[in-house]
């Protein structure tokens, strides 16, 4: 490659940063989509104060899981509030730094395979440098930039990608310098693997990708024989014996892992066949990316029920199997090629199997997509001295580049705004239940806003929630959102819905977001905006509290919203009391259940049991949260019985 360019590191830095904020800064614009709701906004331990240990400790822990990742939406709001451009700035220069380290990591490797002669590492450094931008500019990657929440995935991609570089740069070190060496290497696991986990779990997967880096670059290849017996020690202590525990954990509690189906329209085994032609989609979206692939949801793929329904499952299954198949062959005459389609592979293995997760996300290839662009930018770039094709070869990439980047722009555009959003993604997605149910939405707060046409933004309301319920019969979503636009356009509510939803509700676990749903019709009703004999809550609540497999944290939330209902639009103190102590019951270490007996018991005139009930809360406010309210009650209370 006589014509070698963007040998210097630094030049290499310059553009890549330059060129992903270039790309990217459209989409600063737009607003927090889906999870990022449920994930930073409404999690209160997000909304730091002030900058305390506590109150990133608070942060960290408020999700009791992921807490680096939770700590840097806390130190976020600190800075700028729940502002999402600035949300997404961290999120864009999270991606720079990985890009970057994706350039030093391809780097080393292909400095470690062609050599360090000053001919070779240019052309290590060209290579490395067109694999870093295709990636930080490919399409597939947008998500983990743009869609906040999976700040998650992009900072343990952070760290494994830093882990890859340590043990790339221990390993090659390991004998000239064979303390340099280990202490590099020990550091990719005792200092990364940490940080990648405590960012997201798939961090996990870093000792395997360095078990890959072994077995296809390295080869365990080292001058001094006690040095290979060290590596072969490493990476049974740290890959195969933790694999071992999980498959034993995994066979002694299956359990554990198919309750997680319970809320699926799929089981284990469907997961599995469905899987391997998900699969063949990221490869079609990492190497021919056309726009209508992509989309912030992808719920509209058919779950695969058999080997041969749909008919593309078996051949997904032996295809699949024939790439791992040449990867296993190529590790010597190919390593790079090994490598890429092992890391690939070893990337999925965790979302893309047995674990009870959604079927597929984009932002799961962005470690992944690695491991195909690496050879895709690699053999095309690497000819020998006298590659009369060289130049042909620089400009082809360059193309392939572009287009990435183009896309990724243009994608960029529609984030910009979340109404173009979610009305694009049902555009390209039609048969997505989530992608209609959010362009229902859509169209649903229009109609609230008094923005355009009423009938109009009523109509295509009602039709997107319509089709949501019939393309997935294990949601209710859409049932709820066309009561919902019924009530805000002075529409009548299909008795049909509430059949349907009653149906629903009552053979399928609950949502979370149905209690919020649920609640809101109680204060319709208690309000006069709707009539109950429309709604007919009650039985929607029974039905829901009827689920044979409800768990008692639903139930008492359902059995607390009865309360409410008894008590605003009922007026029927016996039952209100009974449903409020079912609640306190079924949860007792909710305080807000025992507050809202408490008042109940003193609106029914029963002072002294509305005593023990305080008393009774008291004891379980064990961190003194609710001691305020507590006492204002107790002084109620006295206040009343001295009377």
């Amino acid at each position: 490659m006589k014509t070698s360019f963007l040998h210097n590191p630094l030049i290499v830095f310059a553009i890549c940063s330059l060129a992903i904020i270039f790309i990217y800064y459209p989409g600063l614009s737009g607003g927090f989509v889906f999870d990022d709701f449920s994930n930073i906004v409404q999690q209160p331990g997000v909304a730091m104060q002030e900058f305390s240990w506590e109150s990133i400790k608070r942060a960290a822990l408020s999700m009791n899981y992921r807490p680096i990742a939770m700590a840097s939406f806390g130190l976020n709001h600190l800075a700028a509030g729940f502002n999402p451009y600035y949300f997404k700035a961290v999120n864009i220069a999270i991606h720079i730094i990985n890009a970057l380290l994706v350039f030093a990591v391809t780097r080393l490797l292909l400095n470690y395979i062609l050599g360090k002669d000053t001919e070779e590492d240019k052309r290590s450094t060209f290579i490395a440098a067109a694999v870093s931008l295709a990636w930080a500019l490919h399409p597939v990657n947008l998500t983990n930039v743009l869609y906040i929440v999976q700040r998650m995935n992009s900072l343990s991609a952070l760290f494994v990608l830093a882990g890859m570089l340590s043990y790339i740069k221990g390993r090659t070190s390991l004998d000239l310098a064979p303390l340099k060496g280990w202490l590099f290497m020990a550091a990719s696991i005792v200092l990364f693997l940490p940080l990648a986990w405590y960012s997201k779990e798939n961090g996990a997967l870093l000792p395997l990708f360095l078990l890959i880096l072994e077995l296809t670059i390295f080869r365990f290849n080292c001058l001094e024989s006690r040095w290979r017996k060290g590596l072969y020690l490493f990476h049974g202590i740290f890959v195969l014996l933790p694999s071992l525990l999980v498959l034993v954990y995994i066979f002694q509690y299956p359990a554990m892992f198919q309750s997680g189906y319970g809320n699926r329209h799929f089981n284990m085994m469907e997961r599995l066949l469905t899987e391997p032609r998900i699969l063949w989609i990221y490869i079609r979206m990492i190497l021919l990316p056309i726009p209508s692939i992509f989309g912030l949801f992808h719920d509209d793929i058919a779950v695969s029920i058999s080997l041969f329904e749909p008919v593309s499952t078996i051949p997904a299954l032996v295809g699949l199997a024939g790439l791992l198949t040449v990867a296993l062959v190529s590790i010597k005459r190919a390593p790079i090629l090994a490598f890429g389609l092992l890391f690939f592979f070893a990337g999925h293995i965790m979302e893309s199997t047995f674990i009870p997760l959604e079927l597929a996300f984009e932002h799961r290839n962005y470690l992944p997509s690695i491991g195909l662009l690496m050879p895709l930018f690699f053999y095309l770039a690497y000819g020998g001295e006298s590659d009369k094709y060289a130049r042909t070869r620089i400009v082809l990439m360059i193309i392939i580049i572009l287009l990435f980047a183009g896309q990724t722009h243009l994608r960029t555009q529609t984030w910009s705004d979340n109404v173009q959003l979610y009305l694009t993604n049902v555009l390209f997605h039609p048969n997505s239940p989530r992608a209609n149910y959010h362009a229902g939405k859509i169209f649903g707060q229009r109609l609230e806003r008094g923005q355009g046409d009423p009938q109009i933004n009523y109509q295509k309301a009602i039709e997107h929630f319509e089709r949501t319920t019939e393309l997935r019969n294990n949601t209710t979503s859409g049932l709820f959102g066309s009561i919902l636009a019924s009530i805000d356009s002075g529409h009548q509510i299909k008795s049909a819905w509430i059949d349907e939803l009653e149906l629903r509700l009552g053979n399928q676990p609950l949502e979370q977001v149905n209690l919020l749903w649920l609640d809101k019709l109680t204060d319709c009703v208690s309000k006069g905006e709707c009539r109950k004999e429309d709604i007919q809550l009650p039985r929607l609540l029974r039905a829901a509290i009827g689920y044979r497999n409800a768990n008692n944290k639903n139930k008492s939330m359902l059995y607390a919203t009865l309360a409410k209902y008894a008590y605003r639009v009922e007026g029927n103190r016996n039952k209100t009391v009974e449903m409020a102590r079912k609640s306190v019951s079924l949860m007792p270490s909710n305080l807000y259940h025992h507050i809202n007996l408490v008042n109940y018991l003193i609106w029914s005139g029963d002072l002294i049991e509305a005593k023990k009930a305080l008393e009774s809360a008291a004891r379980f406010d064990i961190d003194g949260q609710h001691a305020a309210e507590i006492a204002r009650l107790m002084k109620m209370l006295e206040k009343l019985q001295g009377k």
